[in-house]
């Protein structure tokens, strides 16, 4: 368990780090070899960028790969992306994909960039913070089978889980190099051997934890699987339902394939600041709280449906008073 997506992110690339350059530990970046190269996608969480810069990768070394019409990572870019790098002299060591993009909800084709990963010899790492989760949907569940191919997966029982913050998970699928990257022997931590006792102090960089599990295992075994994975398919079917009364609206563009929960939209003929002006007026009546959305350069407004109580009367007022701003 982590604070967010965002430290299971920072986490998987030391491991990743760690696993490709096993002086790293000791020698951090400056153990010798040509500079690293990452990658991700140009509609990555800022996370991937700031754990680089933490890490001392160094922004310089992070490829932002283009995107397709739906907003997922190009595998044929990626592809020329490692090839044009290594005959510069550089290390391509990981690939960060996403599952859930955080403006679209976009599922990078994870198993092409596996394939990419496992040509290539490269850590594959997926930031599953904001959509993973919605494997628990009966309809989503094919769209998220390839993640077993990732080494990591970034998750937040913090959203789709509704567990209060801080409640982020990291998935390694070779527990001996996340152990690598994290255990530190010292004589004053000496802890007797237990088969039935994980210590965490060596699978992550902190010492002192709080007990982060205990709100989500409290939540599963109160209410049952079966209720979040009820939540997780009628949060999926509001968004849909929402994508439908925007299409239908000739004054609105939907601005985005709805994948999961993200619902991007323009008004026709409104400006950048009339777009602000609609945000700051659904938040300021108590219609809905929705963010700004930049998607192929160009401005709208985004509603993403991650609350259990949401119901289809909150949709249909919203889908309601954006037609009303659109005719006005």
């Amino acid at each position: 368990m982590t604070t967010g997506g965002s430290a299971a992110t920072r986490e998987a690339i030391t491991t990743a780090l760690t696993d490709r350059r096993p002086a790293f530990r000791d020698q951090g970046l400056q153990s010798g070899g040509p500079p690293l190269v990452l990658y991700t996608s140009a509609e990555a969480h800022r996370s991937v960028d700031k754990a680089a810069a933490n890490l001392g990768i160094g922004l310089a070394n992070v490829r932002h790969i283009p995107v397709d019409e739906a907003f997922r990572m190009r595998t044929d870019v990626l592809s020329a992306a490692i090839t044009a790098d290594r005959d510069a002299g550089l290390e391509p060591f990981c690939v960060v994909a996403t599952a859930g993009t955080t403006t679209s909800g976009s599922i990078d084709p994870v198993d092409a960039i596996a394939d990419v990963c496992a040509r290539e010899g490269l850590w594959l790492h997926v930031d599953g913070a904001y959509g993973a989760l919605f494997v628990l949907a009966e309809s989503a569940r094919a769209a998220f089978a390839p993640l077993v191919l990732a080494d990591s997966i970034a998750l937040d029982p913090h959203k789709m889980l509704f567990a209060p913050v801080e409640a982020g998970a990291l998935l390694v699928k070779d527990k001996a190099k996340l152990r690598a990257a994290f255990a530190f022997p010292a004589s004053y931590l000496t802890v007797a051997e237990d088969d039935l006792m994980v210590d965490f102090m060596d699978y992550g960089p902190q010492l002192s934890r709080g007990f982060k599990a205990l709100k989500v295992w409290a939540a599963l075994r109160t209410f049952g699987v079966d209720a979040f994975r009820g939540t997780a398919q009628r949060c999926l079917d509001l968004a849909a339902h929402l994508a439908t009364r925007i299409d239908a609206e000739p004054g609105l563009e939907l601005m985005n394939p709805v994948t999961l929960t993200a619902v991007c939209v323009r008004v026709r003929g409104r400006t950048d600041a009339e777009h602000r002006e609609l945000l700051a007026r659904l938040n300021a009546d108590g219609t809905a709280l929705l963010g700004p959305a930049v998607l192929h350069g160009r401005a709208g407004i985004r509603a993403c449906i991650a609350n259990h109580r949401t119901t289809l009367a909150d949709i249909d007022l919203l889908a309601d008073r954006l037609s009303g701003f659109a005719n006005s």
